[in-house]
Formats: structure tokens, sequence, C-alpha cells
């Protein structure tokens, strides 16, 4: 317990640090390290306000930039193959992104692995930014929260099961690839009922 009570005054001493690589790492990936940062959350080492501020606003800015290089390859690029190829697939797992892009907005911030890749087609098809923005804003916002809570929940549940750092690391590793499990079987029923309909 006492390497534990060591590691969080640690993380605490550089939280600064921790939200400024949180604040980079919302722009590339998302989930493991917002879940991640849910458990120092719950740890104390980071403080609940900060961790959501550094980790939305990450978000907002990964959005927007995605969304951005979408409308940059429309503009340039759009002749090259491998362009081609991600506007395809893209369309062949969500084809109702013509239709009704404010659903595709929604549900590709909770499909694990699709969801930058929508962004991008997105501001390929190019969607209004104000539509887009605003359906964003509100799904990042619903999607930070709720993986930051997740998180807090299994560190919360960790440190109540740990009696060492190990012990601790073991179990947020085993409660992470469940996460990653379980997003993996809401991608595949998503993507099973979007081809459906």
């Amino acid at each position: 317990m006492h390497t534990l009570q060591l590691f969080i005054h640690l993380v605490f001493d550089h939280r600064y640090l921790g939200y400024t690589v949180l604040f980079f790492a919302m722009i590339f990936e998302g989930e493991l390290f917002l879940a991640a940062t849910g458990m120092l959350v719950s740890l104390g080492a980071f403080d609940p306000f900060d961790a959501f501020f550094f980790a939305f606003a990450g978000v907002l800015l990964g959005d927007v930039l995605w969304y951005g290089l979408g409308r940059y390859l429309e503009h340039k690029h759009s002749h090259r193959s491998y362009i081609t190829f991600i506007i395809e697939k893209v369309q062949k797992v969500l084809p109702s992104i013509h239709k009704n892009p404010t659903h595709v907005i929604f549900l590709s911030k909770f499909i694990y692995g699709l969801n930058h890749s929508a962004i991008l087609v997105l501001g390929y098809l190019k969607i209004e930014f104000k539509q887009f923005f605003r359906v964003q804003f509100f799904t990042s916002l619903l999607w930070t929260v709720l993986f930051l809570m997740i998180g807090y929940i299994f560190g919360a549940t960790a440190l109540t099961l740990a009696h060492s750092l190990n012990r601790f690391i073991l179990i947020v590793v085993v409660s992470l690839v469940i996460l990653v499990a379980l997003e993996r079987t809401i991608k595949k029923y998503i993507i099973g009922r979007e081809k459906h309909n």
C-alpha cells in the first residue's frame, strides 16, 4: 500500500504534465486515456474538474482537426486511392452517413476505433460545420463524462481490492481489457443495426 501512496503522490506532484498529456491524447485516442484519467481522479491524484476540462477541450479540438482534415483532403487530395478507400470503408460501416449525419456523429463517438475516420468523412462530405459542431459538442460532453465515470468506478473498485501497487495495476489492466471488450461488442451491435437499417 505504501508504494501505491507513493505512486499517487508522484502523479499528483506532476498532475499538470498529466493534464497536458491527457489534452493531446484526446486528439488521437480516447477511451482508454479517459478511463485511466477517471481512475486517477478516484485515487485523488487528479482533480475531477481539471481532468474534465482538459479532456473535454482536447476532445473538441481533436474533433475540429479531424473534420478540418476531411475538408482539406476533399479539396486537395480527393483523387487519391487511399482517400477513396477510407471514404468507402466508413460509408459501408455507416451507410446512413449521407441521409442522417447527426445520427452518425452521435453513434460514431461510441464505436471504438471509428470516431475519427467518421469525422474525417463528415468533413470530406462537407457536412455543414455549425451542424457538425453543435451535435459533436453535446455528444463529446456526454462521452467525456461517461468515460470519466467508468474510469472512476474502476479505479475506486481497484483501490478497495488492492493492497499493493502491483495488484492495483493488475486490476486496472484487467478493467481496461474488459472495457475494450465491451466497446468492441457494442461496436458489432451498432454496426449490425446500421447495416440492417
